[in-house]
């Protein structure tokens, strides 16, 4: 699973122009991905039957919503992908200033959606779920950091 999520995310990120069919097999890849996570979830948290229909429900809707800041992040990479090794100020302000956004909003849903969990199932299963989310995150943004280049890292080896 977690080779899947690396490969998948950094594919995403650096795919500069897509056709139709590539954006059909991306998507397709997305879907099998929330599927083995799901199952992840389901097999990590353990949920107790009675609250498991609670527990989905939400899971549900923070998926779809989680969904939405990440392909704002993945905009934001492929911006930096595309002009990485000509970047001007401005540029790299934008990228930087999406990226601090994308993430204050993805503390914000974080926040509405841990007290949705811990109504669900309570607070140490809502904090269970988003340590194994936070765990996700990381994993994948500490993949994306190491396939990509630093900012004047091109330069650097020409020189």
């Amino acid at each position: 699973m977690k080779s899947i999520l690396i490969v998948f995310f950094v594919l995403c990120s650096f795919s500069l122009s897509i056709t139709a069919q590539e954006k059909s097999e991306i998507s397709m890849i997305r879907d099998i991905l929330k599927k083995e996570k799901r199952e992840l979830v389901k097999e990590y948290m353990e949920i107790d039957e009675t609250k498991s229909a609670k527990f989905w429900e939400v899971y549900d809707k923070y998926s779809a919503d989680r969904s939405v800041l990440a392909e704002e992040r993945l905009k934001a990479l492929n911006s930096y992908g595309e002009k990485y090794a000509t970047l001007t100020d401005q540029e790299s302000d934008g990228i930087v200033k999406a990226y601090l956004k994308n993430g204050k909003k993805n503390v914000k849903l974080q926040t509405k959606y841990y007290k949705k969990f811990k109504k669900a199932v309570g607070a140490t299963k809502a904090a269970q779920f988003l340590q194994m989310e936070n765990y996700f995150q990381t994993l994948i943004k500490s993949e994306i950091q190491e396939a990509i280049p630093f900012i004047g890292e091109i330069e650097r080896k020409r020189g």
